[in-house]
């Protein structure tokens, strides 16, 4: 017995469309909006000195907003968005996933933050060691 098969049809993605054009004209905008805001801090005071409330109304509400420096990461920048994330995975065994966790736990402890996760953690060893020469050497040694 044989049955003829027609080729299933392609999905749609109808609504996809422009989603790359509109991401990048997001991020285009947030782009300029920081260039005016490091350029408007030098030159947008008005004659009594506070910022015109007319113009912060006006303007379109941001993306996401941004930590201030100082604040919970050190002034570090914040973690990146989803749509700009680059996910990576780092694999560990049963017991090792457990000592991460619990020296994360500890890091949150003692830094007096309210959550901690594991990703912000390695970022700032990671840029620690980019940073801190002796740290960058002492993970050398260790990786040859």
């Amino acid at each position: 017995m044989s049955a003829s098969r027609k080729p299933t049809p392609p999905p749609d993605m109808g609504g996809l469309t422009d989603d790359w054009k509109r991401l990048k004209e997001l991020r285009d905008r947030e782009t300029e909006k920081d260039r005016d805001q490091d350029q408007g801090a030098n030159h947008d005071a008005t004659a009594s000195g506070a910022p015109d409330a007319t113009s912060n109304r006006e303007q379109e509400p941001a993306v996401r907003p941004r930590s201030r420096p100082g604040r919970s990461r050190g002034g570090r920048r914040p973690p990146p968005a989803a749509a700009d994330a680059v996910p990576t995975t780092v694999r560990f065994d049963e017991e090792e996933a457990r000592e991460v966790s619990r020296f994360v736990l500890e890091l949150q402890d003692d830094a007096g933050r309210r959550t901690l996760d594991k990703a912000e953690v390695i970022r700032e060893v990671l840029r620690l060691a980019r940073e801190h020469e002796p740290t960058r050497k002492a993970l050398l040694r260790r990786l040859r």
